[in-house]
């Protein structure tokens, strides 16, 4: 369905001259992308809204985004895969979030960023097949996800010494954190298989 919509908005592009047919194939491919990305955003703001979880949603996506963007990591053979595995971690997090709130201390604060860190210094960056990356964007890639793991551990230091452990902020920017590090881990060994 999501194939056909790209096609046919990229039609439509083609018949009012926007796009030409040589870069037809590059703009279904971005349209495809966005229509993805689009239903998968639709789909958790409609369960964040169900579950009144959108500051847990917001922070989630804080921790998770910035490192998957740069440092990339596991990735779903088709994008049908792909949003149903988004969808499932997101839900598997949130009760995550719920649970681990009344056990959370510096102690584990620390724990898992500590886990954060070292796995974005040894794994990333992870490329993909879609997105298979030079030397120089690799190197650039490892550097600008180490710099973005560490201003995200100290972030959450910070919240959780101004606030407490057990703040929702603190605990779903972490857990969108350690999600997007244990994505390179799989992502690295999939690589490597």
């Amino acid at each position: 369905m999501i194939k056909q919509c790209a096609r046919s908005i990229t039609s439509f592009l083609m018949q009012k001259n926007i796009i030409s047919i040589e870069d037809q194939e590059i703009y279904r491919y971005g349209t495809e992308q966005i229509l993805i990305n689009l239903t998968t955003f639709t789909v958790l703001a409609i369960i964040a809204t169900s579950i009144k979880g959108w500051h847990e949603t917001i922070f989630f996506l804080i921790g998770i985004v910035p490192i998957r963007v740069v440092a990339g990591g596991y990735h779903a053979n088709t994008p049908e895969k792909c949003n149903v595995l988004t969808i499932l971690v997101y839900l598997f997090n949130m009760l995550i979030i719920h649970f681990i709130k009344k056990y959370m201390s510096f102690v584990l604060v620390i724990f898992f960023l500590s886990i954060m860190i070292v796995s974005v210094f040894i794994f990333a960056p992870v490329d993909h097949k879609n997105k298979v990356l030079t030397q120089d964007e690799g190197i650039k890639a490892k550097k600008n996800s180490r710099i973005i793991s560490i201003i995200l551990a100290i972030a959450c230091l910070a919240i959780a010494v101004v606030y407490e452990p057990k703040n929702n902020i603190l605990i779903s920017t972490m857990m969108g954190a350690m999600t997007a590090s244990v994505s390179l881990i799989i992502g690295n060994y999939r690589r490597v298989r």
